[in-house]
Parts: C-alpha cells; sequence; structure tokens
C-alpha cells in the first residue's frame, strides 16, 4: 500500500489539530476532499468540495462547477448551488428526518460522479446537563471545565460528537474619553510645524467588545465500553483561569451530535491520524476510508465522510467572579502599562526662510505617523518639563480599544 499524506484543509473538525510542520510530500494524489453533514435542523445546509494538496502549498484548491444533491430515501431530492468557490449551499431549506435514509451525489466539472453510501439519520439524544467546575487540569492550571452529563439513554450505547462556540467580554483597560485629531499634517505649511489636538469622543466605542471563537478539535464521547448507558462529568473544554477570556462574562454553546457507529468509527480514525505524531512515524496509517466513492473509477479514493447526525444544543453564561471571587483578574494580551512619547517633529526637522517655507530636513513626524497608522491612542497630556515636542502620553491600540480583539456589537444571545 503507498503511504501518502494528505492536508483536508477544509475540514473544519480538523483545523488546528496539526502544528505546522515544514514537510515535503513524497507521493502525491489529486484526490477530491468533501466535507459534507445533514443534521435535523431546518435550514440550508452546506457542502465543501476541495483538492487535496501537498504540505508545502498554503493555497486551498476548492473544487468548482461541481453538481451537488442529497437524495432522501423518500425519493426526495435536494439541490445545492455553488456561492463561492467550493462552498455549496442547498437551494432550499430542509432538514434531516430521524430514521430516513440519505444519500449524497456529486459530479465534478470534469464529468466524474461521485456519491456516499445511504445514511440513516439516528435517533437525536438531548443534550443533558451543561454545568461548569472550578478544578485542577491535568498539567496543574487552575481553570474551568465545562462538562456534560447525559442520563438515562436506554439500553443501546449511543456515540457523540460535540463541537462549541465561545463568546465572552472584553473590556478595554485604558479606554479613554478623549482621542487625538490631526489638524497639520504639512511640513512647514504657513511657516508652522505639525498640529495634533484633543478632541472628546462621541461614542463609546471600543470600551466594551464581544470576542468570539470556535472549537478546532475532534471531540468524541461513547457509551460503548462503560458500564452504564450513561456519560458523566464529559469535559468538553477547559479554559485556564489565566486566559483573558473569562475576565468578565463568559458563555459557551455546545452542540451534540448524535451519531451512527460507523460515522463514530471514521471520526475516531480521523482523531488518532491527525495526530503528528502518528503522522510522521512509521507506522502511518496511510489513507482513511470514508463512506464516499467515486462510481467513475473503482480504484480512485476520496477523502472525507458524509455524516448525518441530528443535534442538540445548550448554552450556559458565567462571570469570572462566580468561580474565582477572590482572584486577580487575568492579564490582558498586551502589557498596557508602559507609556509612550512620540515626537511630534522628527530630529533635523528644519523649515526654510519665510511664510511659506518648505521643509528642507527630516520631515516625518512619528506622532501623526503612528495616528495615521491607527497604532496608538491617547492616554494623558505630557506634563513633563519641555514636553513641547512630546506633547502627548501614548498607548498601543488594543489598550484602549478592545475592537482589536473583537466586536463592539454585543450578541442578539448575550444575558447580562
Amino acid at each position: 500500500m503507498k503511504r501518502i499524506i494528505y492536508v483536508i484543509s477544509l475540514f473544519a473538525f480538523l483545523q488546528g489539530c496539526i502544528e505546522p510542520f515544514q514537510a515535503e510530500t513524497q507521493v502525491f494524489e489529486d484526490l477530491l476532499v468533501v466535507d459534507a453533514r445533514l443534521t435535523n435542523e431546518d435550514k440550508q445546509h452546506q457542502i465543501l468540495l476541495s483538492r487535496a494538496r501537498p504540505f508545502e502549498q498554503d493555497s486551498i484548491n476548492p473544487e468548482r462547477n461541481a453538481r451537488v444533491s442529497i437524495i432522501e430515501g423518500s425519493g426526495t431530492t435536494y439541490d445545492f448551488e455553488e456561492y463561492e468557490p467550493g462552498h455549496y449551499v442547498s437551494t432550499m431549506a430542509f432538514s434531516g428526518k430521524v430514521n430516513q435514509s440519505y444519500q449524497l451525489k456529486i459530479t465534478t466539472s470534469d464529468g466524474e460522479s461521485y456519491a456516499s453510501t445511504p445514511e440513516v439519520m439516528p435517533e437525536n439524544v438531548p443534550i443533558g446537563d451543561l454545568k461548569v467546575k472550578r478544578m485542577l487540569n491535568e498539567e496543574g492550571e487552575d481553570g474551568v471545565s465545562i462538562q456534560i452529563d447525559n442520563e438515562s439513554l436506554g439500553n443501546q450505547p449511543r456515540y457523540f460528537r460535540y463541537d462549541y462556540q465561545e463568546d465572552y467580554e472584553i473590556r478595554a483597560p485604558k479606554w479613554n474619553p478623549f482621542k487625538m485629531v490631526v489638524i497639520d499634517s504639512i511640513a512647514c505649511e504657513d511657516g508652522d510645524a505639525y498640529e495634533v489636538i484633543i478632541e472628546a469622543k462621541n461614542s463609546l466605542k471600543g470600551r466594551i467588545c464581544y470576542g468570539n471563537r470556535i472549537s478546532t478539535r475532534i471531540i468524541l464521547a461513547a457509551t460503548n465500553n462503560l458500564e452504564r448507558n450513561d456519560i458523566a462529568d464529559f469535559e468538553v473544554q477547559f479554559v485556564a483561569r489565566e486566559n483573558f477570556i473569562l475576565s468578565y462574562r463568559y458563555s459557551i454553546l455546545v452542540n451534540q451530535y448524535t451519531q451512527s457507529v460507523n460515522a463514530h468509527s471514521y471520526y475516531r480514525g480521523l482523531e488518532d491520524f491527525s495526530v503528528s505524531e502518528s503522522v510522521f512515524s512509521e507506522t502511518q496509517p496511510g489513507f482513511l476510508a470514508g463512506n464516499i466513492f467515486s462510481e467513475s473509477d473503482g480504484e480512485q479514493n476520496v477523502i472525507g465522510y458524509f455524516e448525518t447526525a441530528p443535534v442538540s444544543s445548550k448554552r450556559i453564561f458565567f462571570n469570572y467572579k462566580d468561580l474565582f471571587p477572590a482572584e486577580p483578574l487575568p492579564e490582558y494580551p498586551i502589557n498596557c502599562e508602559n507609556l509612550g512619547s512620540p515626537d511630534l517633529v522628527a530630529p533635523g526637522y528644519h523649515c526654510s526662510d519665510g511664510a511659506f517655507g518648505f521643509c528642507d530636513g527630516s520631515c516625518i513626524s512619528p506622532l501623526i505617523e503612528l495616528i495615521r497608522a491607527d497604532e496608538i491612542i491617547f492616554a494623558a497630556e505630557n506634563e513633563a518639563e519641555f514636553s513641547f515636542n512630546n506633547p502627548f502620553l501614548v498607548l498601543l491600540k488594543p489598550c484602549g480599544d478592545c475592537t482589536v480583539y473583537g466586536s463592539d456589537i454585543k450578541p442578539d444571545f448575550w444575558i447580562e
């Protein structure tokens, strides 16, 4: 068997799983990569198509102009249209039905046909108790463990996959109601040097923001090897206390996908395959077969899996002080205690004589350059002696403008 290394760049469940590694592909095949899943959500579903690429290639190779559809066991066909390169969306909203079978069909622009095996939508298991615990992780870090309990799952083994979305409040530690405004940026105009003034801001923009990040790793749970058919204290995410996303208010939305045993086995293999130590070891697993095959060429491999999985979701909120009432806040991502004072005019600045002279020296204003580059914010006026060329104390932009790390628009679901 050929030992082939593939990059599955469009799989959301693989992003971030492997640390960057400079490797040269020894053997490479131009294979179709399919990222397709159908849930019980009534929405326009999405399918991503691309071509496998070598490790040394950074760009994604989207599979364009394909014909894509999902065929229900009842005979109903749901067509997909390409609205971005390699990104296909169903032409109508629909939901997968429990115990109904679905088959994915793909025809590429070169006439090659692909199909999945028919996949039955499993019975949906509602997500159980979503809870948080302050605890130490295996590395001894103090933090918050987000856990799930699922009880009374019947007599049959259950298989689950999880992903999550984290949202959190950010506060700029050095937000200031005043800002610097450039009035004169032309050297020697009217015989004057540059001019920058302070004005009051007309809004609170940049003071409070909301960050967001989604899971990038494969999270699986199963009850087939458990004494009881329950899941208890299953950790979905751990956030260290020193992580600034916990500083004020934090929320996490956890999605639970009920899988078939075949889908779970594939994801378990994908999880093992995606660990860098095994990918580059002498025991590489080679090609990981999914449930999608070529109808045109029985010898051609396809990367990916068409998953039918109902989803159940739950969201929780908590404040930092709820779990860490006596501890100081985590550190902000950058140091906001080091004040700077850029020169208004650079050393060597000189204007020729006359009311309308011209600059015949160094004609750059370091302060104005930083303001226009949107790299600094106003902290205070410089009251030091002989500070006429360094009129203001400044900080890096993130210290006073949290939009560097998030959006200043509060999410619709946010609860104070």
